[in-house]
């Protein structure tokens, strides 16, 4: 009997031995440990948004059934004030932002709608709303880390995916709209995740993600942000007044290349000729001048002997993309600019202080 009993014990002390020594505890690595602060960090300032929509159209009359959406928001301050994609709130008849399990109705107070970006505004508790830190996002660089948290499928409750910055200044061009100096990413973004904040190692948002590249719906490592830095210069005018107001020079242009130059006998073979300047626009009252005749080549009319805008600031331009970034990104209404245009052969700085862009006409 005490055979057996020591045996018994000597197995189980086997067993406990080999339990310790040969099965550590699993030590969190320092980039995982960095990766659960930083959740721990922003998550708080993440929520989710909740749409219902009515389709306006003859069925949707017949049969109206509502829509359902979903994104994400950052709180931006203790106000209650939550930033937001446009796309995810627009034509919504009901709008309401999930801290977690806990629901409250939320608001529409201004857009931005050229940057696809939206303030909504939620009577929650204090304690609910804790606002993101917002980065500096012309401070970033290809290859440095990038965290996404947000809603993705508008089922899953807040989820961190890493990745890096791939790259910077992406313009992508999605059904007719452009969005300009976008932040690439190959963090996973999926349908729910826009709206939501994609920031960096010290949980500062750097970006809004807004969009991906896929054929699936889902994400292949290609997706892009809004950089905070756009989306900072026009909150203070989204929430006071409902709106932005966007800088305008007042041209429209012609892309100037190789095989036009040589066409028009133009004296650069890139640029920006000025077509025509809006009556009573910037351009037009700083002197720019539009073209004052018709140039054919082959089948087409062009007009020509205006100015060619050839830099901004002393930044070149070649395309129309180039001279909507740099105003859009550096400028507001009634900021001064120097457009340097060529006008015969001679270079000449104009100073014009620029206007707003006419609202569209429905």
């Amino acid at each position: 009997m005490k055979n057996k009993l020591f045996t018994a014990l000597l197995i189980t002390g086997t067993i406990i031995f080999q339990s310790t020594i040969c099965q550590p505890v699993y030590a969190l690595k320092s980039y995982e440990l960095d990766m659960i602060r930083i959740y721990k960090q922003v998550s708080p300032s993440v929520v989710s948004v909740l749409t219902v929509s009515y389709e306006n159209n003859e069925d949707a009359f017949m049969d109206p059934s509502p829509k359902q959406g979903a994104g994400s928001g950052v709180v931006i301050d203790k106000s209650g004030y939550i930033l937001t994609n446009n796309h995810v709130v627009e034509g919504a008849s009901k709008i309401d932002v999930a801290f977690g399990k806990k629901i409250y109705s939320a608001r529409v107070i201004g857009v931005a709608p050229d940057n696809d970006l939206a303030i909504l505004k939620v009577n929650a508790p204090a304690n609910l709303l804790v606002p993101a830190k917002l980065a500096d996002s012309s401070k970033l660089q290809v290859g440095q880390t990038a965290i996404a948290i947000g809603n993705p499928f508008g089922i899953l409750g807040r989820t961190v995916t890493a990745g890096i910055v791939s790259a910077l200044n992406r313009d992508v061009k999605i059904q007719g709209n452009i969005y300009r100096g976008m932040i690439q990413t190959d963090a996973s973004i999926n349908g729910g995740n826009s709206g939501g904040p994609l920031v960096n190692t010290d949980g500062q948002v750097i970006g809004i993600n807004t969009l991906i590249f896929s054929q699936t719906g889902g994400s292949v490592g290609i997706g892009f942000s809004i950089p905070i830095n756009v989306a900072k210069k026009f909150i203070p005018s989204m929430i006071s007044k409902g709106r932005v107001t966007y800088p305008a020079l007042g041209v429209s242009v012609l892309t100037i290349n190789n095989e036009l130059a040589i066409d028009l006998s133009l004296p650069t073979r890139e640029g920006l000729l000025v077509l025509s300047a809006m009556p009573g626009g910037a351009a037009q009252k700083s002197g720019i001048k539009g073209a004052n005749k018709i140039a054919i080549i082959g089948n087409a009319k062009i007009p020509v002997g205006g100015d060619i805008i050839v830099s901004l600031d002393g930044e070149k331009v070649t395309t129309l993309q180039d001279l909507s970034s740099y105003i859009e990104t550096n400028k507001d209404v009634g900021s001064n600019i120097i457009v340097s245009v060529i006008r015969g052969r001679k270079v000449i700085n104009f100073k014009v202080k620029l206007q707003a862009r006419p609202s569209p006409k429905n």
